[in-house]
């Protein structure tokens, strides 16, 4: 990321971690000729999630994130920015021992729910919202690996939010 508006940005979010910062790019691109920058966060079909000060969209194909670690625990996350929070907040400190799907969009567990199957541990990290309570009991039900870990930051919509308000840089 070079482009000091974008780095602003991800500051403004919490996210400052050398590690975490290495899991996005910078993504110029063109919509009705008109040129716009984003933080891009690649996805399984080769689209981008896209992030920025003004603008939440996707680029090519919406699709989940999988980051495979060979492991037998699966963190999930709702969206790229709270992958990051938790980077941010584990400080580096056991990251290859799971694995990580980040679901871009929470209805995409569904389609994609027979990828749980195979984890021992499966931790969810959701939003603290309908669609988060609807999801995370969809996954506690079909799947007895699953834990909710929304409590650990329950005053919080989401696992940016908590890092912002109580981990601040």
């Amino acid at each position: 990321i070079e482009h000091s508006a974008l780095k602003q940005y991800l500051v403004s979010r919490g996210i400052t971690n050398s590690y975490a910062l290495m899991q996005i790019e910078e993504v110029h691109y063109e919509i009705n000729q008109k040129k716009y920058f984003a933080i891009g966060f690649k996805n399984k079909s080769d689209g981008w999630e896209l992030r920025s000060k003004y603008s939440k969209s996707c680029i090519k194909k919406k699709d989940i994130t999988l980051i495979d670690n060979e492991c037998t625990v699966v963190k999930i996350f709702e969206g790229f920015f709270d992958y990051l929070s938790f980077l941010q907040i584990s400080d580096e400190k056991n990251i290859n021992e799971s694995d990580y799907l980040i679901l871009n969009s929470a209805a995409l567990v569904v389609k994609n729910i027979s990828i749980l199957e195979k984890y021992k541990v499966i931790e969810l990290y959701l939003d603290n919202d309908s669609t988060g309570d609807k999801y995370t009991k969809l996954i506690t039900e079909r799947l007895p690996a699953a834990k909710d870990e929304r409590f650990k930051y329950s005053e919080c919509k989401d696992l940016n939010e908590y890092l912002c308000k109580y981990k601040p840089i």
